[in-house]
């Protein structure tokens, strides 16, 4: 009975009638109806052990991290865990007279493939009762491929399924970074040697290669050991704890902490640090970081879409911001769908011009096309005029198509039928003019 009600969807708000701050955050995820009780229970104790110890300013050798992202989000609930118990500390601070002055508030954001619905449903409920927290939570779809860690971020991931757990490993260990992680699916498959860190290869190795001769009983417990040799070979700190079993079998939570002198080097010279922590020699077969900015898994076809900046910056901040939400998702899908993954579909169009001057410039072709399809255009010259041994003379014109409406895309497919009618169109309203 007592397993039925940890694994049953959450709604009852009868249950939380404290005034704690628990309560208040599983009352909100109530009203959304959408999330199993036991992720309510096990996501608020990973965050209390998260903000304690990387969050809350007594962790670090006294320095606090301000920024996190919770990999592979789904509802996003660790996120907003965080945020509400860093806005109850930041309460405290501000009713304590012996505070001089309070830190700047947590910021974070939820990275996923997919955004679900009941991330969009959390999201409602949450800002309903915490609405100042608005600004502080994003949500990016994205890639893991397309993260962009910086120490100045902490990379949490609560249930990282199989290989993300280790895949997140080797980025702490080989980058100098903070991590809380609580792995989940643990697996002997020999995909997971791809992406084992080279700071514990013998020990995976072990795990995956030997033992043919049948199961492993204790395989997550060998391969959290190897995760933790890995941190701790790199030169991190680490730290285990458990949650408790009743919310979640899968309940041990690995941290990685920079030391202290990798702190000051990483906070005071960062610039520094960022080359010595990040610009390693690669292995053989192994990418290069891009740009001195490696992300996760550095693959320039994933990259050249858009990258996702952990770094904590004013700038960094704002650029996650744009790229939030499904409405930017949906338009960075139809991008990549489009020619040339152009957000603006551009081409180009080359006439013979008129003996005569008949009007035809930028500005009356722009006029033109923007009246004949109700769309937006941008029209230049491209390159200068022709002129063939009979004299006539011909320009090329590059035109650029865009929606009126800037939160939709207007599909390569549908501005090539509108560049093709052109061919028609511009004899008619410039005679003399000929498509060559």
């Amino acid at each position: 009975d007592g397993n039925h009600a940890i694994n049953s969807t959450i709604s009852g708000v009868e249950d939380f009638t404290h005034d704690h701050v628990f309560d208040q955050f599983a009352q909100t995820v109530c009203h959304a109806g959408v999330v199993a009780r036991k992720e309510v229970f096990e996501t608020w104790a990973s965050a209390l052990y998260i903000y304690s110890y990387f969050l809350s300013g007594e962790a670090c050798e006294g320095r606090s991290i301000k920024r996190v992202v919770d990999v592979a989000a789904g509802h996003g609930l660790l996120a907003w865990a965080l945020l509400i118990l860093d806005d109850e500390h930041q309460k405290v601070q501000a009713d304590d007279t012996s505070t001089s002055s309070s830190m700047r508030p947590l910021t974070a954001f939820c990275l996923d493939v997919q955004m679900p619905r009941s991330a969009e449903k959390i999201y409602a409920s949450m800002i309903e009762k915490w609405p100042h927290l608005e600004e502080r939570f994003d949500y990016v779809e994205g890639r893991l491929e397309q993260l962009v860690p910086h120490a100045s971020c902490l990379l949490a991931s609560v249930h990282a399924c199989g290989i993300l757990s280790d895949i997140l490993i080797t980025t702490t260990a080989e980058h100098g970074l903070p991590l809380a992680l609580v792995p989940c699916c643990h697996s002997r498959k020999r995909k997971v040697l791809e992406v084992a860190s080279p700071f514990a290869r013998s020990v995976y190795e072990d795990i995956i290669l030997n033992n043919k001769g049948g199961g492993v009983t204790d395989l997550a417990d060998r391969l959290d050991f190897a995760r933790m040799s890995a941190l701790e070979n790199a030169g991190l700190n680490v730290r285990e704890v458990f949650l408790p079993s009743i919310f979640t079998g899968k309940n041990r939570l690995i941290m990685g902490f920079l030391p202290k002198l990798r702190v000051q080097s990483t906070f005071r010279k960062k610039d520094e640090s960022q080359s010595k922590t990040s610009a390693m020699s690669p292995r053989k077969g192994q990418m290069p970081p891009l740009d001195n900015e490696p992300s996760i898994i550095p693959k320039r076809r994933f990259l050249k879409g858009f990258s996702v900046p952990c770094e904590d910056t004013k700038e960094k901040r704002e650029l996650v911001s744009e790229i939030s939400g499904r409405v930017a998702a949906n338009i960075r899908k139809a991008v990549m769908h489009n020619r040339n993954h152009q957000k603006s579909p551009q081409m180009d169009i080359s006439l013979w011009l008129p003996a005569e001057d008949a009007g035809l410039s930028e500005e009356s072709l722009r006029h033109i096309v923007e009246s004949k399809h109700n769309v937006l255009c941008s029209i230049s010259k491209v390159g200068s005029i022709y002129v063939d041994p009979s004299g006539r003379r011909a320009q090329t014109f590059r035109i650029q198509y865009k929606n009126y409406d800037e939160t939709t895309l207007l599909p390569f497919e549908d501005a090539k039928t509108m560049h093709k009618q052109l061919y028609d169109i511009i004899p008619i309203e410039f005679p003399g003019a000929e498509c060559r």
